[in-house]
């Protein structure tokens, strides 16, 4: 399962707006989910920057894995990063 969050709009909280527009703009096949309104930058003040990659153990909703990108665009990106963990914890 994928999910993104979308964590800020230029360093400011996200609105439903903002939301609907990412996924319509980059047509994403995936679940894409923002903070509830009124909690700020929760999201990102917990888990950090964009280009953060989490793989969480459904069975106990810990986090088993953490990798980062650039923010710069330099380097494997954090996708790039955990794909070959996910396929390794997938079986493939």
């Amino acid at each position: 399962m994928v999910v993104e969050i979308l964590e800020t709009n230029a360093f400011g909280p996200v609105s439903r707006t903002d939301l609907d527009a990412w996924i319509n703009t980059f047509r994403l096949p995936i679940t894409t989910v923002m903070d509830p309104p009124g909690v700020g930058l929760r999201t990102f003040m917990t888990y950090g920057i964009r280009e953060t990659v989490f793989i969480v153990d459904l069975a106990t909703m810990r986090i088993v894995r953490r990798f980062n990108g650039s923010v710069a665009g330099i380097g494997p990106s954090a996708i790039a990063q955990a794909v070959t963990e996910v396929m390794r914890l997938m079986g493939g």
